[in-house]
């Protein structure tokens, strides 16, 4: 699976020292205006952009240019330029999922008939596959609210209860 991920995803990730689940991915893509956005932090001594940085160096994620003009889709959508391009890269490259937080560019997603996941949904799919525990990812839920990520307590329940079926079923009866 292919995927273009946003600047939030990659700022939490890192906060949670967990990029390294990007590797469930087969490639991961980003545009020049996000990275720009999140390398942006290093010189104001954000270590998540650091560890992002080193991403790039190693060449798990690799940055790409978008064809279509954005700027015409910014009004429209009500999306910043970061969200545009990765939602605009990820249709043009027809990527399997585009790793985006916000409400609206979620909404965007699949208006351009492409798979939305936000960070919660990559943990559990790091769940499903093993490369965490249900405790782990307990914990990992819980940090994220704590380091500023917005998740109605309903759908934080909800996505608990599902990483409970899933670890659950992984396993075993």
């Amino acid at each position: 699976m292919r995927a273009a991920i946003n600047a939030s995803p990659l700022i939490f990730l890192a906060r949670l020292d967990m990029l390294h689940l990007l590797d469930m991915y087969e490639k991961v893509y980003s545009t020049h205006e996000v990275l720009s956005e999140v390398l942006g932090g290093i010189e104001a001594g954000y270590q998540d952009a650091l560890l992002v940085r080193k991403l790039i160096k190693e060449g798990k994620i690799s940055r790409v240019k978008t064809k279509a003009r954005f700027g015409r889709y910014e009004k429209l959508l009500g999306l910043h330029k970061g969200e545009i391009s990765v939602l605009l890269a990820a249709r043009e490259l027809k990527l399997d999922l585009v790793i985006v937080d916000d409400r609206r560019a979620i909404k965007a997603a699949k208006y351009f008939g492409l798979k939305p996941v936000s960070t919660p949904f990559v943990l559990l799919e790091a769940l499903s596959s093993g490369k965490l525990t249900l405790p782990h990812f307990k914990e990992c839920m819980d940090k994220l609210i704590e380091f500023g990520y917005r998740i109605s307590p309903k759908l934080y329940m909800e996505i608990l209860d599902k990483a409970k079926v899933l670890a659950k079923a992984r396993s075993g009866p």
